[in-house]
């Protein structure tokens, strides 16, 4: 039929078991049934459909496939199977002892000494971390903040071996100016040689934040098949958002939960644009070679505002590849300082976007990791009052 919404029809045409719209309808409905429907159970399918205008760009796709879902109630059971499908083609960040549908950290996080390996531990606690509503802010907002993402005494653990290395006199002052902390580099491959040693704490923290890149991956392709909007070569588009920009099928924060501190002051136009790139790049996201532990030693040491990912930096293309600021697409940052108080200062200022728009102070609490664009958000660290570490990953793109 061309471009058309579709819906595949079961159960004598009584449940609606897949929806979805492209503009070669005709094969992308052929692959649909092909994908979701069993071999015996076709001759039970029927299908409704609508005509587009052959000039059908993306938003009214989205919009008449929205429409149609929106409408039913209920998630359509195929949509489901092609979301797990296209989530089985990203390796599954996921352990024999972990849930694959936990989408936020429970509790009491997990102990990453349950699972079989320290790998598969940082896998699973990172991807109970990073849930979809939690890339749908990411996208969004350009920046997300998330809590209690470790126990205590990983965290612990992790600030014991961080003060050793700082005693070794292996962090140092780079000389940058407008920054006054010191850093030690963390090289990934370097990891299992940790164990045994006064910095082993460090290896926990460091696994987590190196699996976030997958997670990122693994939550695109569920988010994006969720949607299941597809163009003339049935390539996947759009980013599986309702009409008011949250996820499909994740469900929505209820009316008291706190959403990401701060929205962008730009107009919707501009703000639906960024969080597409912003979820585009996470398709590719790539966990770096290389970690970096940074201290401000409490004596008003700062950072000046800046972007990580700034064409306009002289730094900007040096380094090997995979190492360079302009390949970077997401920081993640996790904070080891336990019992912060708002008298110790050195607080993340995230400048939201738009001409206008305000900032917001993330405190730097212990197990707290945040997620944000490093093309998009300007940040600063305020002025530091007290010993404040943080270990921080440069996803490339």
């Amino acid at each position: 039929p061309g471009a058309a919404v579709f819906a595949l029809l079961v159960h004598g045409g009584t449940r609606v078991h897949y929806v979805g719209v492209a503009k070669d309808a005709s094969r992308a409905l052929a692959a649909a049934a092909s994908a979701t429907v069993a071999a015996d159970a076709t001759g039970d399918v029927t299908v409704a459909w609508a005509n587009l205008p052959k000039s059908s760009r993306k938003p009214a796709l989205q919009a008449a496939w929205r429409s149609w879902l929106g409408g039913l109630g209920y998630a359509p059971e195929g949509n489901a199977m092609a979301a797990r499908a296209a989530a089985a083609a990203v390796e599954p960040p996921t352990s024999p002892s972990s849930s694959p549908s936990s989408s936020s950290p429970s509790s009491s996080s997990p102990s990453p000494s349950s699972p079989s390996s320290p790998d598969e531990a940082a896998a699973a606690v990172a991807y109970a971390a990073v849930s979809e509503e939690a890339v749908a802010r990411l996208c969004d907002d350009g920046f997300v903040v998330l809590d209690d993402v470790l126990p205590a005494d990983v965290l612990a653990a992790c600030l014991d071996a961080a003060n050793a290395l700082k005693r070794s006199r292996k962090t140092v002052n780079v000389g940058q100016e407008g920054r006054d902390d010191s850093i030690a580099v963390l090289a990934g491959d370097d990891l299992p040689n940790l164990e045994g040693t006064a910095l082993a704490g460090l290896s926990p923290c460091a696994r987590t934040l190196l699996a976030v890149p997958a997670v990122l991956r693994r939550r695109h392709a569920e988010m994006t098949a969720a949607a299941d909007v597809r163009d003339e070569d049935g390539q996947p588009i759009g980013t599986g958002r309702d009409e008011d920009g949250q996820p499909i099928g994740t469900g929505r924060p209820s009316s008291d939960e706190s959403p990401s501190p701060g929205l962008s002051a730009s107009s919707s136009s501009e703000s639906s644009g960024r969080a597409e790139e912003t979820m585009r790049r996470l398709a590719t996201a790539t966990a770096p070679d290389k970690l970096m532990l940074a201290n401000y030693p409490g004596d008003g040491a700062r950072y000046v505002a800046h972007l990580d990912n700034d064409p306009e930096d002289p730094r900007h293309s040096e380094g090997e590849p995979g190492l360079r600021a302009r390949d970077r697409a997401v920081t993640a940052i996790l904070y080891l300082n336990p019992d912060w108080e708002e008298s110790h200062g050195g607080c993340l200022r995230v400048r939201l976007e738009g001409t206008g728009a305000p900032t917001v102070d993330v405190a730097p609490s212990a197990g707290r990791m945040v997620l944000f664009d490093c093309r998009r958000i300007v940040h600063e660290v305020l002025p530091s009052h007290s010993s404040r570490w943080a270990m921080t990953a440069w996803i490339n793109d």
